[in-house]
């Protein structure tokens, strides 16, 4: 027995025992991500649980028979599939991400990581699943507690002092004080964090210039502020449809070393950011 809080296409949504209940209409009326990756061409209640049924059929999520192990890539540029590349090649040696069942995990391998994140929506809030907290243990992870608590902030910390020093820490964009919070818990531990704001959707200018300043990797999402504060303070741009921000050198390394291990044929050329063709964004943008 679990329930389960999350946001999908900007729709709240609850997972309770295995059911699926959207308790909201989505804000995003199409998104170029969903369409390619679901066959979605306009967002509905119906969509969204489309799409979560279709993970918990696949993948067990949010449910006892969870995929733990993962090598599909299935989003060119997403947060799991950046972070997986960096740690295969060593530029990361523990991610701290959000599962369901689990709440804040630190993993170290790069298969566990992408099970995890591959799929992951906006996870606001999960109840404790124990097949899911036993399988991510056998594999190394390393868990808050039983009660799945989500904090990015103690997951950092607990990954530090597990003796990691290049952490990377997924944070949800509305949670902007965390991720300077994690920021200067870095500089205190002498451990510099690569920090990935996801779920950018709905976040206002200052949110997003907040992000803009401690953030080495932001996703713009469905998210008109992070294309015109983010995107113009970026460094480095992958993606027109959703573009991923670099921030940092740090972040441009994490987007470049993705560059490396991508599979398909890509286009790099100097230009002013953010480029964002129109006809290409989420609609609407909020």
């Amino acid at each position: 027995m679990s329930e389960h809080l999350l946001e999908i296409a900007k729709a709240l949504v609850r997972i309770k025992d295995g059911n699926v209940e959207v308790l909201s209409d989505p804000l995003i009326s199409s998104c170029p991500l969903s369409r390619s990756l679901y066959g979605i061409d306009k967002e509905s209640r119906e969509s969204v649980s489309r799409v979560l049924e279709a993970h918990m059929k696949e993948l067990g999520m949010y449910g006892p028979d969870r995929v733990l192990e993962l090598r599909e890539k299935p989003v060119s540029f997403g947060a799991s599939e950046i972070l997986m590349d960096a740690m295969t090649e060593g530029l990361v040696d523990s991610a701290v991400v959000v599962c369901e069942g689990a709440g804040t995990v630190a993993t170290d391998r790069p298969e566990v990581l992408q099970a995890i994140g591959a799929h992951m929506t906006g996870l606001i809030q999960t109840d404790p699943i124990e097949e899911i907290q036993q399988g991510l243990e056998k594999r190394g992870c390393l868990l808050l507690d039983s009660r799945a608590t989500i904090d990015q902030k103690k997951g950092f910390k607990r990954a530090v002092e597990a003796g990691y020093q290049k952490v990377a820490v997924t944070v949800a964009a509305s949670s902007v004080k965390e991720a300077r919070a994690i920021r200067e818990m870095g500089a205190d531990l002498g451990v510099r964090p690569f920090l990935l704001a996801v779920h950018t959707t709905g976040i206002n200018h200052d949110q997003a210039r907040m992000l803009a300043e401690c953030c080495d990797l932001v996703w713009s999402c469905a998210s008109k502020a992070v294309r015109e504060v983010v995107g113009k303070a970026a460094l480095l741009q992958m993606g027109v449809s959703i573009p991923v921000f670099a921030l940092t050198v740090e972040g441009k390394r994490l987007l470049l070393n993705r560059a490396l291990y991508f599979s398909g044929p890509l286009a790099m050329h100097r230009a002013v950011l953010p480029l964002v063709p129109s006809d290409k964004q989420p609609q609407p943008l909020i």
